[in-house]
């Protein structure tokens, strides 16, 4: 009953608001994005966060779920010993609130995947908000002036990266040199070693 109020209590304040916050969306975001976990799930986590207490839940899939983080704009679930799903919400200079789901396999490197939605769900085309990262944006001067470019190229074709949400920003990261093998240390400065950073403007992500 208690948590039958909580909800009509939200829903009437995102009527009045005009606006969505983490904890609404959270509930009624669609069991698809996140399926090993239920909105029961869900609302459990956010209940023990309240109480101080660790969110854990057990996942369809047997093993462990856990909320390591929940604040105004961010969340962020270790959905299983192998992924984890960061929720993002970005401000836009109109309307209601940018959603960013972030997607991340920790296998042996880092992966993550992005996709956006509006604060109802439906998805939003990612091509209209970023342009990713193409393997050579990670390149420093070194690489780019290299003979030997191409074949480092060819070397690195598996090409992973991570991505997290930081300071209203999104930073990229290439993670699977070392799948290239013995040669991957002669090349680690032919990365960058700084992430490649998007700002959000309100509309769009550019890169700094």
């Amino acid at each position: 009953m208690k948590r039958t109020v909580t909800i009509i209590m939200m829903a009437l304040a995102v009527m009045k608001a005009g606006a969505a916050d983490l904890r609404t969306l959270f509930i009624n975001m669609p069991d698809s994005i996140m399926p090993a976990l239920t909105r029961s799930d869900r609302m459990d986590f956010l209940d023990y966060m309240d109480s101080g207490m660790k969110a854990k839940a057990r996942n369809k899939l047997g093993g462990e779920s856990e909320m390591t983080l929940y604040q105004d704009n961010m969340l962020s679930v270790k959905t299983s010993q192998s992924g984890r799903l960061d929720i993002v919400l970005f401000p836009r200079k109109k309307g209601s609130d940018l959603i960013c789901i972030i997607k991340t396999v920790t296998a042996r490197y880092d992966d993550s995947s992005l996709s956006f939605y509006n604060e109802d769900w439906t998805p939003v085309d990612g091509k209209t908000l970023i342009e990713l990262p193409r393997f050579d944006d990670y390149l420093t001067k070194e690489a780019l002036k290299s003979d030997s470019l191409d074949v480092f190229r060819k070397m690195s074709m598996l090409r992973l990266q991570s991505v997290t949400a930081v300071d209203g920003a999104l930073e990229f990261r290439y993670t699977s040199l070392d799948y290239i093998g013995e040669d991957a240390e002669r090349y680690k400065t032919w990365l960058k070693s700084e992430p490649l950073r998007y700002i959000w403007n309100g509309k769009r992500f550019r890169r700094k």
